[in-house]
């Protein structure tokens, strides 16, 4: 037999298995989870806003009051320099700028 380590003489004690994530899928779903969650704080923060949250709000120039989840209208995050992003409450799409006053519902 040659001098080479046979790859079954590998320690593979319970304790190696911590270093390793078990599953590379699992562990970069929870890495693009995690960034997700920032970067919607950034756009939170940055814009005076909640989002996926129950909010009742109410729009410049509206009478009504809206209720409803707001979301982002697009799955492509605002860039770094912009001044206002696009949002939405059910069917209705609107600019941040354009909310007069919002309370959170839940």
């Amino acid at each position: 037999m040659d001098d080479r380590v046979n790859q079954m003489d590998f320690n593979f004690s319970a304790d190696d298995l911590l270093e390793f994530p078990r599953d590379l899928g699992e562990e970069g779903w929870f890495q693009f989870h995690s960034e997700k969650k920032a970067a919607f704080q950034r756009i939170e923060n940055k814009f005076g806003i909640v989002l996926n949250r129950r909010v009742r709000l109410r729009l410049r120039g509206c009478d009504e009051e809206f209720e409803g989840r707001l979301l982002l209208d697009s799955l492509v995050l605002p860039p770094p320099a912009a001044e206002t992003v696009q949002l939405r409450l059910g069917r209705l799409t609107f600019e941040n700028t354009d909310i007069d006053d919002f309370q959170t519902l839940d």
